[in-house]
Formats: structure tokens, C-alpha cells, sequence
């Protein structure tokens, strides 16, 4: 019977802790000593319910969702999120990023990545390209809780710049990584060494990624000290009940946890934002409703972040791919709109209390400030200290470079 390497792997105990495919590899750039967190609310936020509300507006065009000042004159937020209102004197909130990608797919590869869609080249996720700097550490540079999305990992890179998925919701009683525990050994690793050696070839770039993901994955499953920061049982109750005992909110104090740690960059994936019914009831209703999510989780990180001292040291992103349609549908929702939309963020390097752009009275297009994605995304690379001029390499060793041709930082936005 003929036995295959991923069986082999598997037999090991170390294939389940990573996914990844095997291609690719990079110059890795240097950066400061900063992390990032992306909040992804996938599926497309309305930013005419949340973040860019318009108040003077007809109804047809803000809804039945009551707005109120912030903390910050000229910017309203929706009233059911006090919290946030509250905190814009400390965030940075961009409302004039405009796009054509109407389609969730290529819209996510854009904010994800920076760059436009190609049929024939995946990108790396932002975080991604920072979690190259990362220094040498047992905990993963980059993480995703609790999965990834597809734009949301390693693209032409090398498979072990992929990002460790944890699995599970953080909210729910009894939540732990799959196939954490150790379940790997010296004569193991020996054995599969000693078989890739048989063919007597030198090793290819796919086969020493394979090899640098095995070492990761060992590394991290035998340091008990590394495994111990994702487990949430560690944090007093009183700091789980200010981040929400729901998925959203433990998630927020394990990215907390884990950049606190070592880790470079932790995206986090809120799945449901794709409201084109109903997007009042879609963002009120459940246990909790949306609302209550982004407010009490955001918070919380930002307020934990501040109180630690890492709010120079970490970078939150709070994004989706593209904003909603301004005039309400028949069924009371909104539907793709990718001319305008909102993102949120707080931290290293960036200004606080600052409005970046505005929209028109309706918020159907940016009427001053307008920025491309590719410009948030050398925004967010000068941010975090990264060489805006740096280029990765693919397999074969074509130069692509960090932030796409024409991009340029907002330097209002930046400290």
C-alpha cells in the first residue's frame, strides 16, 4: 500500500495546525516595532447606519435609524453606538474611500490586499506583508480568528507566511485551539527528514516553506507558554464581561492577548454584514445584535489598549469591502454601494479624532478627500513603519511592489 507525505503529516499530528499551499517566496521588509488588528466585518457595512450618518437627509435616505453627535464636531454615528460616539476623539475614521468593485470577491482582494484584482496574481493580505518583520518568537505571526477569508492570507508568498486559523468561537464555554496540545516528536520530524532525503535532490523553495511550517508548528505546540495565550481562561471575568462574553468581543481580547505577545498581526473574520433586507432589524436584532457587538467589543480593545500602554505599539483596523446603497431598497435594506465607504481606526501611528473626507449629503459619492484603496492601504503600511517603496518578490522571481503604483499615504491621518 502506498503511503502519501500529507498522510504521513497527518500521522504526525502537524498538518491540522496550519493550512496552506505551497508556493512562492519574498524579501522580507523591516519594520518598527508595531502590531495590527483587522476587525473584518465581511459582507459590507452600511456606512449610512453606522459611521457616515446623515441626519439632514430624506428618510428614504438615512433610514429609520436615529443618529447623533460624537465626540468630534461634523460626525455622526449611529445612536446605538454611545460608546464609540464617545471614543472618536480617540479614532481616526476615513469616510471618502471610493472604488467599482461591486462584487464581494474583488471587492474584499482590493481592501484586503491594497491592490486591484488580478486574474493572475493573488496578492498577500496587508497584514500579512507586516507580519514579515515579525522577530523570532514560538507564537505565529499572523493569526486569524477565526478563520481567514480568501484575500486574507499569504497570496504569492511562501506557504509558511500563511496565517495560523484558530478555529471555534472565542464566545462560546469550554473555547480552545484545535490541535494545540503537543502531538509531535524528535523521531517523527527525524523520520520525515530522513524520507524527503531518500530522492537525494536538494530541497525546493516549496519543500523548505513545508519545512519552516513543520518547525513552526512544533515550536509552538511544545511551548507552554506560547499555547497558554490563547486561552481566554487566563483573563479575569470582569475583563471578559467589558469585551462581551460573545464571539466578536472574545475575539477582541484574544487579539488583545495574543499582539501583547508576540504576534504581529491578528485578523479577525464577523461574517452576516451583507444587509439587503431589513437593515434596521439586521443590525438590531440578535443576542446580541450587531450594534451592541461593535460597540461594546471595539471599545472595550481600544479602552484595554490604552490602559496597557499599547496604544503606540498597536494598529486597529475596523473595514469591510465596500459601503451600501444610500436610498433604501423595497425591502428595507441596502445593497452593494462601492463609491463610498467608511473605515475605522485607532492607534499606532495615526491621528486621533480625525475625520479623513466627507461625502455628499446623501453619501452616495466622496465630495472631498476621495482616496482608492490602494491609498488607505500605503496609509496603514507608512503607519505601521513599513518601507513604502519596499517590493516582494513571487516564485519566480518577478518584483511586485508593497502598496500598487499610484497609492499614496494620507498624511492628515498620520502622527
Amino acid at each position: 500500500m502506498s503511503v502519501t507525505r500529507r498522510q504521513i503529516l497527518q500521522g504526525m499530528g502537524v498538518m491540522p495546525l496550519f493550512n496552506f499551499n505551497l508556493a512562492g517566496f519574498c524579501n522580507m521588509p523591516m519594520a518598527k516595532d508595531r502590531a495590527l488588528i483587522v476587525l473584518w466585518l465581511d459582507g459590507g457595512l452600511t456606512h449610512l447606519d453606522t459611521f457616515d450618518c446623515k441626519p439632514e437627509a430624506p428618510v428614504d435616505i438615512r433610514g429609520d435609524i436615529k443618529s447623533k453627535k460624537t465626540s468630534v464636531d461634523g460626525v455622526f454615528f449611529a445612536e446605538q453606538l454611545p460608546r464609540l460616539g464617545k471614543l472618536m476623539k480617540k479614532l481616526t475614521l476615513f469616510r471618502s474611500i471610493t472604488h467599482g468593485e461591486g462584487v464581494h470577491d474583488r471587492a474584499s482582494q482590493y481592501l484586503l490586499t491594497g491592490h486591484r484584482p488580478s486574474p493572475v496574481l493573488s496578492h498577500p493580505f496587508l497584514g500579512a506583508v507586516h507580519a514579515l518583520g515579525a522577530k523570532d518568537s514560538n507564537m505565529p505571526a499572523l493569526v486569524a480568528i477565526p478563520d481567514a477569508p480568501t484575500h486574507g492570507k499569504q497570496g504569492f508568498l511562501a506557504a509558511d507566511k500563511g496565517p495560523f486559523e484558530v478555529g471555534g468561537e472565542p464566545g462560546r464555554p469550554g473555547f480552545a485551539v484545535r490541535n494545540l496540545k503537543p502531538r509531535v516528536s524528535t523521531k517523527r520530524t527525524g523520520l520525515l527528514r530522513k524520507i524527503d532525503a531518500l530522492d537525494g535532490k536538494p530541497r525546493s523553495d516549496s519543500e523548505k516553506a513545508r519545512d519552516s511550517f513543520l518547525d513552526q508548528a512544533r515550536a509552538l505546540s511544545l511551548d507552554a507558554e506560547a499555547r497558554a495565550v490563547f486561552n481566554l481562561d487566563k483573563e479575569k471575568q470582569q475583563v471578559r464581561q467589558r469585551y462581551g462574553r460573545h464571539k466578536m468581543g472574545q475575539s477582541c481580547l484574544l487579539a488583545r492577548r495574543l499582539v501583547e505577545n508576540g504576534t504581529k498581526t491578528v485578523l479577525i473574520r464577523d461574517i452576516g454584514w451583507d444587509h439587503h433586507r431589513d437593515v434596521k432589524r439586521a443590525l438590531t436584532y440578535g443576542f446580541p445584535g450587531k450594534y451592541v457587538l461593535l460597540d461594546q467589543s471595539i471599545s472595550a480593545l481600544v479602552d484595554d489598549l490604552e490602559r496597557r500602554e499599547l496604544s503606540d505599539k498597536v494598529l486597529l483596523v475596523v473595514a469591510s469591502e465596500f459601503g451600501r446603497t444610500p436610498r433604501l431598497n423595497p425591502a428595507g435594506g441596502r445593497d452593494h454601494w462601492p463609491r463610498s465607504q467608511v473605515v475605522l481606526t485607532f492607534g499606532a501611528g495615526m491621528k486621533r479624532g480625525v475625520a479623513i473626507g466627507s461625502t455628499d449629503r446623501r453619501g452616495e459619492a466622496p465630495a472631498e478627500g476621495a482616496m482608492s484603496p490602494a491609498d488607505f492601504h500605503a496609509t496603514i503600511v507608512a503607519a505601521l513603519g513599513n518601507d513604502l517603496e519596499q517590493s516582494l518578490h513571487t516564485a519566480d522571481g518577478r518584483p511586485i511592489p508593497v502598496v500598487e503604483r499610484g497609492g499614496k499615504p494620507v498624511r492628515e491621518a498620520l502622527r
